[in-house]
């Protein structure tokens, strides 16, 4: 249906998380026409400081039919309320809505309370098929912290070794290729934990969801009930959806605080100190694997490929007989980025007007598709993570 103010909105999507709740707690299913309420967390890098022409404008742009590879009709309609549009996929009875509140205009919300099925390769051809946008990636030590936002219900793992194929997985000492699980309860912190050891599989237990039960307020009887998935996706139910928009503000809050604080730190600059001389500012990230890359050259022609997730351009260059050198192009914002890669590290130069968040992209799928263990190190070896 389509909104005319944020207000209308909330009003709109309580009434659907209320209703998915009361069928989940009776029923423990939903009925065929029933969904639940989804946001996506959407980085828009260049819009950092546009106004509300200007963000309209791109809206109308990113939001059509070759971009989101749909026949269906596809129509902006302007709100009330400043940067708050609804966008209208298909007609009639059979439309879907999303609701997009790009109150900050670089860090987006895009709700909607279609079915996943539908929604979902949607949004990911909005961010494949255009150099505006980007997902809010978490990686494992911020899904954590999400956990920590409330009472934690559940969690999923997902971890696929085979989009990086540096290794030979016939062999008997072979790494875990595939990991995939859900664990709902009380006891999934203690079975992540048990899957996290040393004699399990270590490498593999790559958080990728969790599920965590939110007051507003102590004391308040109302909640949601929502899984935090760590490409930027969250699925709410419950009683309110104040509860549910105040969990994804602080989320997306503190996850865009970081971001900026990553190009402060790591972006890398220099302006002249006098004849001759340059102050330097910022300094790499470096990614630290927790075992040495067996076979060097796969895995970067693998990561620089500019295929999805990692969405990066770039040729690797051989600078020894163990490391190479990438000048890669980011597909998020097309900028460059330069590289160095050595069998038990790699290290990301960003020049001036880079994405902080094109180091979290990095960072979170090589969690998922490489190693869960990889760390992101400053200059002085502290974890990038832990401020």
């Amino acid at each position: 249906m389509i909104i005319n103010t944020r207000r209308e909105m909330a009003q709109h999507l309580e009434e659907v998380m209320s209703h998915a709740y009361e069928q989940l707690e009776d029923r423990q299913r939903l009925e065929a026409n029933t969904s639940l309420v989804k946001t996506y967390l959407i980085e828009a890098h260049k819009l950092g400081q546009a106004d509300h022409v200007s963000v309209l404008r791109t809206v109308r742009s990113k939001f059509t039919q070759e971009i989101l590879a749909t026949r269906s009709q596809l129509r902006v309609h302007e709100t009330d309320d400043k940067m708050f549009f609804n966008v209208q996929i298909g007609v009639r009875d059979e439309a879907m809505f999303f609701y997009v509140d790009a109150s900050n205009q670089r860090f987006w919300l895009i709700h909607t309370a279609a079915k996943s099925t539908s929604v979902d390769p949607l949004i990911q051809k909005l961010i494949q098929n255009s150099d505006e946008f980007d997902n809010a990636w978490l990686p494992i030590q911020l899904l954590a912290r999400a956990a920590g936002l409330g009472i934690l219900r559940g969690l999923g793992l997902d971890y696929d070794r085979r989009a990086v194929p540096d290794v030979d997985f016939e062999r008997p000492t072979a790494p875990v290729e595939f990991l995939k699980m859900q664990l709902w309860g009380n006891r999934s912190q203690d079975i992540l934990r048990i899957l996290s050891a040393r004699e399990a599989f270590p490498d593999a237990t790559t958080l990728s969801k969790v599920k965590v039960k939110y007051f507003l307020d102590q004391g308040d009887d109302d909640f949601c009930i929502a899984d935090i998935k760590y490409d930027g996706k969250i699925t709410g139910r419950g009683t309110s959806y104040q509860s549910y928009i105040g969990l994804v503000t602080n989320l997306y809050r503190d996850y865009a605080r970081r971001i900026r604080d990553f190009e402060e730190r790591f972006i890398i600059s220099y302006e002249s100190a006098g004849e001759n001389q340059f102050r330097f500012t910022g300094e790499p990230l470096n990614l630290v694997f927790s075992s040495p890359l067996e076979n060097l050259q796969a895995f970067c022609e693998k990561l620089f490929s500019g295929s999805h997730p990692f969405r990066l351009m770039g040729v690797p260059v051989p600078t020894g007989p163990n490391s190479y050198r990438i000048a890669a192009i980011d597909l998020h914002v097309g900028n460059r980025m330069n590289f160095e890669v050595f069998p038990t590290f790699m290290r990301v130069y960003l020049p001036p007007g880079s994405c902080g968040n094109s180091l979290v992209r990095i960072y979170t799928n090589l969690q998922h598709y490489y190693n869960s263990r990889v760390e992101a190190l400053d200059g002085s070896q502290a974890s990038a993570f832990e401020t």
